[in-house]
């Protein structure tokens, strides 16, 4: 029987190792929210939600390994915009068609009274006669959470739980294997 999973032919080795990578990297998938990363993230969020800390340092052993932290999407302030409004269709057409208009803005406000108006104002900041200019406010987005990011030092993972794990796994995440 082999002492080392390094004496194993290196096909039975891979086994292992991916059968270890498989479970491993079903319980971190950020997928499942059932997973242990899906729970870990669901408690970093409530913790942002409410204390409104983004960024805490993982601890092994009472050793720093690493940070897990919210991502946060920016909020956007609090708006005003101004739109024109028609109010009265036929005004707003005899404006367009009068003498106080060019022919260009005569005919362009035949195919199109709305576009007219807007453009009239947005040009020369004239209100049409049958148009109105009304303030939109639209409320503040706050930010909100994308997503976690988790960071985490292999090394210092292995050495902090140096005594915890069978060696070969200390090793693995050493990065060399058990011969490392």
């Amino acid at each position: 029987m082999p002492t080392s999973i390094r004496d194993l032919p290196i096909m039975e080795q891979l086994a292992i190792e991916q059968a270890l990578y498989s479970k491993l990297g079903e319980d971190v998938s950020t997928k499942n929210p059932d997973s242990l990363r899906g729970m870990a993230d669901e408690e970093i969020v409530g913790n942002y939600r409410t204390m409104g800390a983004k960024s805490y340092d993982v601890h092994v052993n009472g050793s720093k390994v690493g940070t897990y932290s919210v991502r946060v999407g920016k909020g956007a302030p609090a708006k005003t915009t101004k739109n024109m409004v028609v109010l009265n269709q036929i005004k707003l057409e005899q404006f367009a068609t009068s003498d106080e208009c060019a022919d260009e803005r005569a005919e362009y406000m035949a195919l199109m009274a709305r576009n007219f108006a807007e453009w009239m104002l947005a040009t020369y900041g004239i209100v049409c006669d049958g148009c109105d200019v009304v303030e939109n406010e639209i409320p503040a987005q706050p930010s909100h959470v994308l997503g976690t990011t988790l960071h985490i030092d292999a090394d210092k993972v292995a050495d902090a739980i140096s005594g915890y794990l069978p060696t070969t796994l200390a090793r693995m995440l050493e990065g060399g294997g058990e011969d490392a």
